[in-house]
């Protein structure tokens, strides 16, 4: 009976159990460890148990744990599926039967929980980035009313009758006010909250972004590479926001290059389930490992001048979006954004 028990837990459990030995060598697998890894019971059987954590270093580490004190309690490790992608697990073990060293591992798949975490933190950031954006806001309104109103009093005190004193005072006057309705648009309360949907090609909204930019790229000598989906990609968005985001990542891969021959690449694809992905990389200096862990944390940045407020920033107003935005980078070789949609 005790041992019916323990069969029916083994296939029906939820999360991934696995009996192997200290020779690394895998000997069953449970129904949900096939599903979750993606694996077939034959490829399981001819493994080794350390291919199934992301880092070879610590499924070393987590044999030479069970195998010297036959108990491994509580443990966050991250496996590795068949396709590559990696998920957080936390892992209990035991050893089962001494005399030939095999051991129970079960490890539950912990990403559910992770993400509810992270997005608690997400929130506290979004609010605090609400609170530093009231405070910037009000920093630049200040210097701004005072550009204004030297602009009206060199509209009343300039002739009226010149036409390119009057062309370049309206021209200042217009941007002016431009800056002012930024502010308040993405700068005001609760701005990365209050979003103003409307529906937008993102094919549309890359042009966009790029030609706002084209006396920037051109100054830089960069080589600009589009390659947009033929098909629309349509999408509930913030247009000013989402522009925000794409024009922070575009003048971080800019900035990035330090070398002639630089090149942007942007790609818009369009994916299976109505999803879609825009793709932003380029061959710049790159960003450490260590670096890397950093890039969304306030005020953190390797430049020279700037803030490091521009990827905080795209971050909150694509989570506000629920758009996943994955980096990858290699110092020496470049960057890629992707933000899925």
């Amino acid at each position: 009976m005790d041992t019916n028990i323990y069969n029916l837990a083994f296939l029906r459990s939820h999360d991934i159990i696995l009996i192997a030995d200290c020779e690394h060598r895998i000997i069953e697998a449970n129904p949900s460890a096939i599903r979750i890894f993606g694996y077939s019971k034959e490829e399981f059987l001819s493994m080794n148990l350390g291919q199934m954590f992301s880092d070879k270093k610590h499924g070393s580490t987590f044999l030479k744990d069970i195998c010297k004190q036959n108990l491994v309690n509580l443990k966050e490790y991250e496996f590795q599926k068949k396709n590559g992608k990696t998920f957080p697990v936390l892992v209990n073990a035991d050893v089962v039967e001494p005399e030939s060293d095999t051991f129970m591992m079960v490890a539950k798949d912990v990403s559910r929980y992770k993400k509810e975490k992270e997005d608690h933190y997400t929130r506290k950031e979004m609010m605090l980035l609400g609170k530093m954006a009231q405070t910037i806001a009000h920093d630049l309104k200040n210097p701004l009313n005072n550009l204004l109103l030297g602009l009206h009093q060199f509209q009343t005190a300039l002739p009226e009758d010149n036409e390119e004193v009057s062309f370049y005072l309206n021209f200042l006057k217009k941007n002016a006010n431009r800056i002012n309705e930024l502010i308040n648009t993405l700068l005001g309360p609760s701005a990365i909250f209050n979003l103003q949907k409307e529906r937008i090609d993102l094919n549309l909204l890359v042009k966009e972004a790029v030609k706002g930019l084209e006396d920037k790229i051109q100054s830089a000598d960069v080589i600009l590479k589009l390659d947009l989906s033929e098909a629309a990609l349509y999408f509930e968005l913030d247009k000013e926001k989402v522009l925000m985001a794409l024009n922070n990542l575009i003048i971080n891969a800019i900035e990035s290059i330090h070398q002639d021959e630089g090149v942007i690449y942007i790609r818009t694809r369009q994916k299976e389930g109505g999803k879609a992905s825009i793709m932003i990389s380029d061959n710049g200096q790159g960003i450490s490992e260590s670096d890397m862990k950093n890039i969304y944390q306030p005020f953190y940045t390797t430049k020279s001048r700037g803030m490091g407020l521009g990827l905080v920033n795209t971050e909150q107003i694509l989570n506000a979006h629920e758009v996943e935005i994955e980096a990858r980078s290699e110092v020496s070789k470049g960057s890629t954004f992707t933000l899925n949609f």
